[in-house]
């Protein structure tokens, strides 16, 4: 049987960046000074009963010896709850059970206590493999993205009797986390402490948790250190997010969970979104987004949203550009979101914008539900217009939602 390659890219809600909803009229705080890199968290202790890292942290000094160790060293950095994700996904290809999608890739990040988003994962099998074949392979892999940042990569290495496999998995690093208990008490306060490892305008941590809409807690920008402090109100999970205005716009740099006196899940489950069945029967991508968004609100209890035109023409207008430089971001080269919106004589009161890639606008939806950015200005309740896009490419469908309070 020859070798074969496999590879798992941007998809789901591992190609996520939200734009806040935003007051044109107010200055934007900048803070030009180099990120501060030099952030050590230290080893992240063993997992739990369940399988999940006591804590989420990054970096975590990689362990990997030989194929696996040759492997990372393609790349910037190698973290060991990387190479811990790669072991379950090669442990997982090798049961026959088949690559991981996109969303139980993000997941794995989570319960091996990393941080960082937007993964990608490659594999390559044959009966026996040459590792110089292996790292050239993998080295043109790893040149086929670049999502900014610090490459950071984990990797795992098996053979049998008959068959010999590698997993890489890949992310590019906006900033490093110190560690965040996975478990707490409900008003046990937990501090985030985020090192960005690029330059930032703006700054903020939102906490999504087992109900209700997402909310921003006090956070604070200096030097490239991000500090928040954070404390569960209930019982439950909660999903921290660290959101940081970068070079291509707003974009969620680092998630972590806290659990409340309630044990984390044994697996993934990838259960729909609010308002996911209003887009069945919809032909056009664009109106199954729309009927779903507005579906979703008034599940939880927010007013629809009026489409207009000119919206949705700047939404497919990034959408398609998003599509053409194969980048996820709020700015690939036609302007930041305020700027489209002024080019089209449109000066909203309050915007925001939401953008995705995935395998099918439905799961585009699930995924922006899942992102506690996202979800935030799908509620937000002072909009009342919304554009939407989405074009299909060859790995999936890209998707803009703009949305806007004008009156």
């Amino acid at each position: 049987m020859p070798p074969s390659a496999r590879s798992v890219g941007l998809l789901l809600a591992l190609g996520l960046a939200g734009c806040p909803p935003r007051e044109p009229t107010l200055p934007e705080a900048i803070d030009p000074s180099p990120a501060d890199a030099g952030a050590e968290a230290g080893p992240v202790a063993g997992p739990d009963a369940l399988g999940w890292q006591t804590r989420t942290a990054s970096p975590e000094p990689s362990r990997a010896t030989g194929l696996a160790r040759e492997l990372t060293l393609a790349c910037g950095r190698a973290d060991a709850s990387l190479d811990r994700v790669a072991e379950r996904l090669l442990a997982r290809e090798t049961s026959g059970a088949g690559p991981a999608d996109p969303t139980e890739l993000a997941f794995e990040l989570r319960v091996q206590g990393s941080p960082h988003v937007w993964p990608r994962s490659w594999s390559y099998a044959g009966p026996s493999l040459d590792p110089a074949d292996a790292r050239g392979r993998a080295e043109r892999w790893l040149a086929s993205f670049r999502d900014g940042g610090t490459r950071v990569c984990g990797a795992a290495h098996a053979r049998s009797a008959d068959r010999e496999g590698v997993v890489l998995v890949a992310v590019d690093a906006l900033a490093d986390l110190e560690a965040v208990p996975t478990r707490a008490r409900p008003g046990q306060w937990l501090d985030v402490t985020a090192h960005l490892l690029v330059p930032a305008r703006e700054a903020k941590v939102v906490v999504l948790g087992p109900r209700g809409a997402p909310h921003a807690i006090p956070t604070t920008l200096d030097s490239g250190v991000v500090r928040a402090r954070f404390a569960p109100t209930s019982a439950g999970s909660f999903l921290l997010q660290v959101l940081a205005d970068v070079d291509k716009g707003p974009r969620p740099v680092l998630e972590a969970y806290v659990f409340a006196d309630q044990s984390p899940p044994a697996r993934h489950a990838d259960s729909p979104a609010p308002g996911e069945d209003a887009g069945q029967g919809q032909t056009d991508a664009a109106d199954a987004l729309f009927a779903m968004l507005n579906a979703a609100r008034r599940a939880e209890g927010a007013r629809s949203l009026a489409r207009n035109a000119d919206l949705d023409r700047a939404a497919r207008v990034h959408a398609e550009a998003m599509r053409e430089k194969q980048t996820l971001g709020h700015d690939v080269g036609k302007g930041s979101v305020k700027e489209r919106l002024e080019a089209l004589g449109l000066s909203p009161v309050a915007f925001g914008e939401n953008v995705a890639r995935a395998t099918t606008t439905a799961r585009a939806h699930r995924a922006i539900w899942a992102s506690p950015s996202h979800r935030g200005n799908l509620l937000e309740p002072r909009y009342d217009h919304v554009g939407v896009a989405a074009v299909s490419g060859p790995e999936g469908v890209w998707v803009t939602e703009v949305f806007a309070q004008m009156r």
